[in-house]
Parts: structure tokens; C-alpha cells; sequence
């Protein structure tokens, strides 16, 4: 009896332990999302999202030392002059998918330490939105074609082109490449002090361009204020092992998109305060290891008061490691010994790229 009487009583209490739990509510926990970054494919390695939201970022750019020499690059004529200096450049992208194609935004800022006693350097190197793609418009502070150059840096072709601007470009996939930039130039880029006159320059790019090694591109500027305009036809050629690379230019008279020599390292020489009238300008870069790439180059000038001169050198690029540079260049300019500059002269280059 007393046996059943406790078998009684344990179902009892368990019946009732078990009802109570039953009543009382159920608190469900929700697994937390991971806050982690997602890569991004949608526009090549290096993207990832900004988490909670659908735009793709990219962080790049370099860390650089380099040091010039010679009388040409430093402005003095004597023998073995140099100076060293740093940059750092941090390149940020952002881009996202829209109806109207991927909208872009790019942010470029540029820090220069130098050793010359002209005092460290702030500036930007591009700022700009950008929308659409075979067809795009971009508008900012853009870094213009007349910024580009030969492989190797040695040739004189180009100038300092970055300007507030709006361009519309067409670069499609049937290799043809078609733009117009209107340009807000400065006052000191047409060679005003005035501020009150107009500053507008105009860019144009006509290009067939299937890869680095073969294209063929012709560039030409106008400058409305002085009734100036530059040309510059350049094409290379995939050959053997590398590139042949040729370019010529012709400026009007002074146009801040060319190349001249009003700066202070040609101030003793007779092509002071002239611009480059015409040059010829070629190259041919290979190859020589899998981690080395040489480029010998030549260039013929005259400047705008007749002085001829040419250059010849070469530039040495050798990856150490991954996206670790030692590049290195030399060259020497044919000039008569009346110019007062020292002939040869290059830089030396360690750039850690990221």
C-alpha cells in the first residue's frame, strides 16, 4: 500500500512540475548576424562591401622614396647635385551598380616630405564622380590624358594636367575610345594674373586601344584664352618580347597642357621661358627576367626658339618581392656646353605599392 501510495504521489508532483513549465512563456533567442566584410566581386579583386549596403569599396595607392640627380632634374649644373624625397599616395574607390550603369566616386589625396628645403606638400591627385560605362560622364577634379606618358617616365610629352572638370567618354568594348574634357583652368595656367578673365580649356581623345601593348591613341588640347593647341599622336606595338612605344607632339605656342621649360632647373640655359615646340619621343620595353623589365629611350625636341636638343636613357623597373619596386633611371641630354647644365641625369625609386 505504501508502495502505490508513493507511485501515486511522484506522478502527481511530476504532472504537475511538467504543467507549469508548460504555462509559462517561451523566450526564442535570435542567432545574431556576424558584422563581418564581404568581398566583392562585381568589379574586380580588392572591393568589398560597405557593410549594410550594396556599395563596393577599394583601398589602394603607395608609399615612394625617390631621390633626383643631375643638373636638369635639381636645377644645378654641377656634377652629382641630387635630393630625396617621399611620397605617399592613397587611392579610395567606391562603386555601385545603378540604372543609369556603375556609379563611381574616386578620392585620391597625396602627401610629399621633401629634403630640398621647400617644405612639405599637401595636394590631391584626383577627386571625382563618375556614371556610366561604355558612355560615362565624369565630373571633379580629374587627372587628364595629357597627364600620361611613355612607359619608363624618360620622354617629355606630357604636363601636369588636373584640373576641375567635366568629361563624357566613350570607351566600349569594340576597342574604340572617343572623349571631350572642358577644363576651369587657373589663371597661372594660361599665364594670367588676372583673375577676372576666362580660364577654359578643352581636351579631346580619339583611341583604338585593345591592351597596353598595341593602341593607338591622338590627344589634343585648346586653350581658349590664348588661342593656343597642342597634338600629340602616340601608338605602341606589341613586338617580340615587348612594346615599341612612339609619340609626337606640336604646340602651337604656350599651352599649359604641353610640356616647357619656364621651370626654375632650365633657367640657365638658352631654352629658358620657351615651350617645346616639337618632339619625337620612342621607346621599347621587355622583359629581360620575369621580375625585371628594361626600357631603353630616346627623344628629339626644338623648342620654340629653335634650340634643338635630344635625350637617350633607359629606365630599369625590378620587382623585389610582390609589390615591392626598385626602379631606377638614367639619361643624357646632347646639349652644347654654352647651355650651363650638367648632361646626365635620373632618379632612383623604392615604391612599396598597395
Amino acid at each position: 500500500m505504501k508502495t502505490k501510495f508513493f507511485l501515486i504521489g511522484s506522478a502527481s508532483l511530476l504532472a504537475a512540475a511538467t504543467g507549469a513549465t508548460a504555462a509559462d512563456p517561451v523566450v526564442m533567442i535570435e542567432p545574431v548576424t556576424a558584422n563581418y566584410v564581404e568581398a566583392c566581386d562585381a568589379f574586380g579583386s580588392g572591393y568589398f562591401y560597405i557593410p549594410g549596403t550594396e556599395t563596393c569599396l577599394d583601398i589602394g595607392g603607395y608609399v615612394r622614396f625617390e631621390t633626383k640627380f643631375g643638373g636638369i632634374q635639381t636645377g644645378s649644373a654641377a656634377d652629382g647635385d641630387w635630393y630625396p624625397y617621399v611620397k605617399t599616395n592613397l587611392a579610395i574607390t567606391a562603386k555601385s551598380d545603378t540604372e543609369l550603369g556603375t556609379l563611381t566616386s574616386k578620392f585620391v589625396p597625396e602627401l610629399y616630405f621633401y629634403s630640398n628645403g621647400t617644405g612639405d606638400d599637401f595636394t590631391i591627385d584626383e577627386a571625382y564622380i563618375d556614371i556610366g560605362d561604355a558612355l560615362a560622364l565624369r565630373a571633379g577634379y580629374i587627372k587628364g590624358y595629357w597627364n600620361e606618358d611613355l612607359w619608363g617616365e624618360l620622354d617629355n610629352i606630357d604636363n601636369v594636367s588636373r584640373y576641375n572638370a567635366i568629361r563624357i567618354a566613350y570607351n566600349g568594348a569594340d576597342h574604340f575610345q572617343a572623349a571631350l574634357e572642358i577644363d576651369a583652368m587657373t589663371p597661372g595656367n594660361v599665364g594670367l594674373s588676372d583673375t577676372n578673365y576666362p580660364k577654359l580649356g578643352l581636351a579631346a581623345r580619339l583611341g583604338y586601344i585593345v591592351s597596353d601593348s598595341n593602341y593607338f591613341k591622338f590627344d589634343a588640347a585648346w586653350d581658349t584664352y590664348n588661342e593656343t593647341y597642342a597634338l600629340r599622336p602616340w601608338a605602341g606595338f606589341g613586338i617580340g618580347p615587348g612594346t615599341f612605344e612612339i609619340a609626337g607632339l606640336y604646340e602651337s605656342g604656350f599651352i599649359a597642357y604641353g610640356p616647357d621649360f619656364t621651370a626654375a632647373n632650365w633657367n640657365d640655359s638658352p631654352i629658358a621661358g620657351t615651350y617645346l615646340k616639337y618632339a619625337v619621343a620612342a621607346n621599347y620595353y621587355f622583359n629581360v627576367t620575369e621580375n625585371l623589365i628594361l626600357a631603353p629611350q630616346t627623344q628629339y625636341n626644338v623648342a620654340s626658339n629653335d634650340k634643338v636638343f635630344w635625350e637617350a636613357g633607359a629606365t630599369a623597373d625590378w620587382e623585389i618581392v610582390d609589390d615591392f619596386h626598385l626602379r631606377t633611371n638614367i639619361n643624357y641630354a646632347f646639349l652644347d656646353d654654352s647651355w650651363n647644365q650638367q648632361n646626365w641625369f635620373g632618379w632612383v625609386r623604392l615604391e612599396r605599392d598597395f
